[in-house]
Formats: structure tokens, C-alpha cells, sequence
């Protein structure tokens, strides 16, 4: 009896520490969610400064190799190569702009001269489209109860979409406070190249033995060289979509194509979102023109869409992350769920760097389990007779 009751005491007493500990364990994940959604500008800010750094660091690898002059080797330490790539980044940004905005001003400052009319050319088509339609619907011999309903719900519509527009805009100029971070993100990102190798060096430092060392450093070797794919192959998208979407605007004549072409390509590097986004401001600048022009300007973007997403997108990306393309676009939609604009933008590396941690965490337990088999399997010792 006593022995029953002392075993139901241990169940309840292991049950008890179990309960607990889920508890602590789902408490502590809350609290960290909410440190992180509370710190989301913080820590958008250095998952910027770390992309930064995956853009600018094959310029700093390439300072970093010896020069040899008269036989004797001379080699820029880590600090000065990364001072000379920002020197050259800065350079070769600070000539395109000389070239670039003059005609970007020009543009922008007759789109801006311009807007008022666009503005009542806009307001005069939507009341002749709906003069127009309410003759048809008289044709058709339509109730005049149901026209002015149907009237009345187009002209709600159109009153509605003001404050969403004067709402957009100043989210437009709330972001100005974002400027702050083009001086922010190269300073994080200089100590980041720094010292990012004696980071990766203390936490496989941390690791209790040397099996767990080894694979804690190739899995951070794994996630740099992820991440560091997924920068590359953005970055030339947004050089590719910038070429070919300004070569188009160019060629069909449009007045804006400078502008447009540019905010194409500074939109690809959002995916999905970006490029839907980059279609739908071009489509309705073009309206302000003509509706011709607007029907261009769909196709030959809707063609574009297709080349770049389905032939030069895949060969860009390469084999850098191995992920299915519908993988990609579910990944795309939660992290608009979840984190809106910042989710899209992050979703793609961290389903990457996901993938890579799991692969290595099934690496990791299959050569623990063989070391295991292995310990078991004891041979025979040499001194045994058979028989005895």
C-alpha cells in the first residue's frame, strides 16, 4: 500500500515539474514575441544592416587580398577594406546620382506641375464614364430608384478613396524619419564585417563539445551563405527589372519613364507585393495620360513579370536557396499576414534559414544515433577462447 501510494506521489510530483515547465517554456516564448513586436523597428533595422553587409561583402574581400609590389606583400587590414569598398560604394553612388537626378528632377517636377490637371482631368472622366453610364442604364430601361442607388454607391466610393489617399501620403511622410537610417545602417554594418567573424567564433565557442562546435559552425557557415544568395540574387532582380523596365518606359515614349523605371527596380526587392505595387502606380500615372497608354504599359509590365519571374529570376537565384516555388509564394503570404510589408520582405529568408537549421538538425541526429549503434556494436575480445 505504502509503495502505491509513494509511486502515485512520484507521478503527480513528475507530472507537476512537466506542467511547469511547458508553462515557463510557453511564457517565456510569449514574452520574447512581444520584446520583439515591441522592438520591430530595432530589429528591422539590423536585419538591414546585416543585408547591407552581405551586399558590400565581396568588395571587402576583394581589398582584403595581398598586393604584391617588388616582392614584398602588402594587405589592407580588415577596418581598411571595408573603409575603401564604402569608398568606392559612395563614389560610384555619388557619380550615378549626378547623372540620374538631374533627369529624375526634371520628371518629377513636371509630374508635380502637372498633378492638378491630371487631378481634374481624372475627376471630368469619372463623371463622364458615370453620365455615361446612367444613359445606358436609361436605355436599358433600368428603375430610376435603382440608377440613383447605383449612382449614389459610385460617387460614396469615390468621396471614400480621399482619406485613404491623404492617409497614404502621410505614411509617406512619416517614413521620412527612416532617412535616419542611411546613416545608421553603414555604421552597424562596419562593426557587424568587423567583428562578424569573432561572433561566429564565441558562440561556437559556447557549444559543450567538439561534435556540437563542428556542426554549430557549419550551420552558421550554411546560414551565412543563404542569406548572402537570397542579397545577391535581389540585388541584381532590382538591376535587371531597372534595365529592362526603363529601356521599355524609354521606348514606347512615356514621360516619366525615368521615374517609373526607378521605382520598378527599387520595388522588386520587396517580393510579390513590390512588383504588383511597381504595376499598379505605373498603370495609374499612365491613365493621367491616356487610356491607350495605360493599356501598354500593363501589357508590356505583364510580359516583363513573366520573363523576369519564370526565366531570369530562376537563374539568377540559382542554387543559392533550394526552395520550391510554391514553398515561396505560401511563405510570401504568411509573412504578409503576420508582419505585413516587413513580413513579405523577410519571409523568403527566414523559411531559408529554417530550412537550413533543420537540415542540420537531421544531420546532427543521424550521426548521433550511428555514433550510439557504433558504441553498442562491442567486438569481441582477443583473448576469448570459444567454448569457455
Amino acid at each position: 500500500m505504502k509503495d502505491t501510494i509513494s509511486e502515485r506521489n512520484q507521478l503527480i510530483s513528475l507530472w507537476t515539474l512537466v506542467i511547469v515547465r511547458v508553462v515557463l517554456i510557453l511564457l517565456c516564448t510569449a514574452a520574447t514575441l512581444w520584446l520583439l513586436y515591441q522592438v520591430k523597428k530595432v530589429l528591422l533595422l539590423i536585419i538591414v544592416s546585416v543585408f547591407f553587409c552581405y551586399l558590400i561583402a565581396p568588395l571587402v574581400r576583394l581589398f582584403e587580398q595581398p598586393v604584391y609590389i617588388a616582392r614584398r606583400e602588402f594587405k589592407l587590414s580588415k577596418g581598411w577594406a571595408i573603409a575603401a569598398a564604402y569608398l568606392v560604394l559612395g563614389s560610384v553612388l555619388f557619380i550615378g546620382l549626378q547623372i540620374l537626378v538631374p533627369v529624375l528632377g526634371d520628371q518629377l517636377a513636371q509630374l508635380a506641375k502637372n498633378m492638378p490637371q491630371y487631378a481634374a482631368n481624372t475627376t471630368k472622366w469619372v463623371q463622364t464614364r458615370l453620365d455615361d453610364a446612367s444613359s445606358w442604364m436609361a436605355q436599358l430601361k433600368i428603375p430610376r430608384e435603382w440608377r440613383d442607388r447605383i449612382l449614389s454607391e459610385f460617387t460614396r466610393v469615390a468621396q471614400e478613396s480621399s482619406p485613404e489617399i491623404g492617409s497614404v501620403l502621410s505614411g509617406v511622410f512619416d517614413s521620412i524619419t527612416y532617412l535616419l537610417w542611411v546613416i545608421l545602417v553603414p555604421i552597424m554594418s562596419f562593426f557587424m564585417l568587423k567583428d562578424g567573424g569573432q561572433f561566429q567564433k564565441t558562440v561556437v565557442s559556447l557549444m559543450p563539445n567538439e561534435r556540437l562546435k563542428r556542426r554549430a559552425n557549419r550551420l552558421l557557415n550554411d546560414a551565412s551563405g543563404t542569406l548572402a544568395a537570397y542579397v545577391r540574387a535581389q540585388i541584381t532582380a532590382c538591376l535587371v527589372v531597372w534595365v529592362l523596365a526603363t529601356l521599355f518606359f524609354v521606348a514606347i515614349g512615356h514621360h516619366y519613364g525615368i521615374v517609373l523605371g526607378a521605382i520598378s527596380a527599387l520595388l522588386e526587392f520587396i517580393p510579390m507585393v513590390g512588383p504588383l505595387l511597381a504595376i499598379s502606380i505605373a498603370f495609374g500615372l499612365s491613365l493621367t495620360i491616356s487610356f491607350k497608354t495605360a493599356l501598354g504599359v500593363l501589357l508590356g509590365l505583364g510580359v516583363l513579370r513573366l520573363v523576369q519571374d519564370y526565366v531570369i529570376y530562376p537563374r539568377i537565384i540559382g542554387h543559392g536557396i533550394k526552395m520550391h516555388p510554391l514553398v515561396v509564394v505560401l511563405a510570401i503570404l504568411a509573412g504578409a499576414e503576420v508582419g505585413g510589408v516587413t513580413g513579405v520582405f523577410l519571409a523568403i529568408p527566414v523559411i531559408g534559414l529554417a530550412m537550413v537549421a533543420y537540415h542540420h538538425y537531421t544531420a546532427y541526429n543521424s550521426t548521433l544515433e550511428q555514433g550510439i549503434t557504433a558504441s553498442l556494436q562491442i567486438p569481441p575480445s582477443l583473448d576469448s577462447k570459444p567454448g569457455l
